[in-house]
């Protein structure tokens, strides 16, 4: 029995809506009130604004494999490019170290692989260290999850200089 009471009052104060009065005070600043003052006049409050929300498909099975099928899409390679060391520049250092930067286009994607080589040789890495004074030729590739090479960059050349230890 109380449990209905409550229920049904929960139900009607959703449906009640006090006045609203509105009114200065004794120091000139307006105010509102839910109780009748002398002088103050019923204001409409206007309903709250609401809107529906849109219906949202849910993803079925073949929405999420036709998913999964876009994002393993392979797009083709536009670009791959050595942007340092410059082609035909010199770098000066004690060590020989030579750091490779490049620029691909779109980025590598997943499952492929890129390739350094220098002089003929592939490297691990593109942080070569070591290297011998001299003219030097570097080149990238992107080899494919399946092996077969996907771009090649053109051929950079450049020149190791050591500083002088004197």
């Amino acid at each position: 029995m109380v449990f209905r009471i409550v229920l049904l009052a929960v139900l009607f104060v959703g449906i009640a809506q006090a006045e609203v009065y509105k009114y200065t005070n004794k120091q000139g600043k307006t105010s509102y009130s839910d109780i009748p003052i002398q002088g103050a006049e019923e204001i409409t409050i206007p309903p709250v604004m609401t809107y529906k929300a849109p219906v949202i498909p849910k993803a079925g099975p073949q929405i999420i494999k036709q998913k999964l099928e876009q994002e393993n899409e392979r797009v083709p390679y536009q670009f791959l490019g050595i942007t340092s060391p410059a082609n035909q520049g010199t770098v000066r250092n004690n060590q020989g170290i030579v750091n490779v930067s490049y620029e691909l286009q779109p980025a590598l994607q997943k499952g492929d692989r890129l390739t350094l080589t220098l002089d003929g040789k592939q490297q691990s890495h593109l942080n070569i260290k070591d290297l011998e004074r001299g003219q030097h030729t570097l080149s990238l590739e992107v080899v494919q999850a399946n092996g077969s090479v996907a771009i090649i960059s053109s051929d950079t050349v450049f020149y190791l200089q050591h500083k002088s230890r004197l």
